[in-house]
């Protein structure tokens, strides 16, 4: 009876540890083959050059022929329709022209009509993936072909305003608007981006239904006021939300200051104190949210970025040192000329310069040329006290003209 009792024992941890019917699946248990089939490379082309300025992947879910691909893929177009076009290729290797339905620059989504509807198109899943299952990443890098990738799926990214699944899979270029796949074969999320190896992000499948419960169909010369418009409704919250914040001390060097003040803030600190051949002692801290928009080329939007710096003279007199901290006012957003004017600043002195103690600010913006109302902020604020200097800047993009004054009062008000 003793022998009969331990060989059941061992037989249920046999079982335990090699796995039952209800276990997740792995890749060899799930087919996909006919999946590959219904994937399209989405294609930007510049009819008067003949060639491809854009690819990415889309995939059909609707029985009526709509597509989803990412905002990215076909900015070209958005940005420029006169000049571009939007293509597919099938599995077949067949080609034809696509109409732009909708977009949502946000969420990074855009809705495109198929003139010849599949029969089939992929299902949207109606649960988020668990911490752990795995998923099936399908899309077509370069000119290869489709691809499948598994990993995965970690939940929701932290350190970010906008909810991105967290992929534990390797997402090449040109994978960006494909489908991602429970084993069911169900959409959980769309590709959208990577960072490196096996770290990966997808749209959830809940903004691809927000977009097509809208149910329009955009006009060529609303665009650029639908992206004005968007990111308006976005910013709106997402300001008031850190006006409202605590913004919690954090110290740095002598002063109390903030840090991460919300968690889609990351922050970062160094200082230069191993550089021997160093002049000036410098103490920097770095904050940003995790969150930007691609509108286009060289153009992003949603930045919020701010930073604390105290400099120290170490080898240099009171008028080398004065050249050495001299105003810096980079932007973070390398917007070109074309989507935005130049910008204007205005210098004032807190306290009257004298004993070699003041203060002064300099605020400079500039404004979005195609989108109207939106305008880009550079913020420096100087403290000179003795032989040291505390800097701080903020920089914000895509803002409204009374969201910057808010957030620049408040970080004056904080960081002095």
């Amino acid at each position: 009876m003793l022998h009969q009792r331990i060989f059941a024992l061992f037989a249920c941890v046999l079982l335990l540890i090699s796995g039952n019917a209800t276990a997740a699946p792995h890749s060899a248990d799930v087919d996909f083959s006919a999946e590959y089939e219904r994937i399209f490379q989405i294609r930007v082309v510049s009819p008067d050059a003949g060639g491809k300025s854009a690819i990415g992947s889309g995939f059909q879910v609707t029985a009526d022929g709509l597509l989803i691909t990412n905002y990215h893929v076909i900015s070209d177009f958005v940005n420029a329709p006169d000049e571009y076009a939007i293509q597919y290729m099938s599995h077949e290797g067949k080609l034809g022209n696509l109409e732009l339905v909708d977009f949502d620059v946000i969420s990074d989504l855009a809705l495109l009509q198929h003139p010849e509807p599949e029969n089939e198109f992929f299902k949207l899943s109606k649960q988020a993936p668990e911490k752990g299952e795995v998923v099936y990443a399908l899309g077509n890098p370069g000119d290869w072909g489709i691809i499948l990738v598994p990993g995965p799926a970690n939940g929701m990214v932290e350190h970010s305003y906008e909810k991105r699944v967290l992929f534990s899979g390797s997402l090449n270029s040109g994978m960006s608007g494909g489908p991602s796949l429970n084993s069911a074969g169900e959409l959980i999320g769309v590709n959208v981006a990577t960072a490196g190896s096996q770290l990966s992000f997808l749209v959830p499948a809940e903004k691809v239904t927000r977009l097509l419960n809208r149910n329009r169909q955009l006009k060529v010369n609303s665009y650029l006021p639908e992206i004005a418009s968007q990111l308006k409704q976005w910013q709106r919250p997402r300001v008031e939300g850190l006006l409202n914040a605590e913004w919690k001390t954090e110290r740095f060097t002598d002063r109390e200051l903030f840090g991460e003040i919300r968690n889609d803030f990351q922050c970062w600190g160094g200082t230069n104190e191993s550089h021997d051949s160093r002049t000036v002692e410098r103490v920097t801290k770095t904050c940003e949210a995790g969150d930007d928009v691609y509108l286009g080329y060289n153009l992003n939007a949603g930045q919020i970025r701010f930073s604390f710096g105290n400099l120290k003279p170490l080898k240099l007199n009171p008028s080398q040192f004065a050249r050495s901290v001299a105003v810096s006012m980079g932007a973070d957003n390398n917007s070109e000329f074309k989507h935005s004017t130049n910008y204007q600043c205005r210098k004032d002195f807190i306290n009257p310069p004298g004993n070699n103690s003041y203060r002064r600010i300099i605020t400079c913006i500039r404004a979005f040329k195609t989108l109207p109302g939106l305008y880009d902020s550079l913020l420096m604020v100087q403290d000179h006290a003795g032989d040291q200097v505390f800097e701080a800047h903020l920089s914000l993009s895509a803002l409204e003209a009374d969201q910057i004054q808010a957030l620049n009062k408040r970080f004056v008000e904080r960081a002095l």
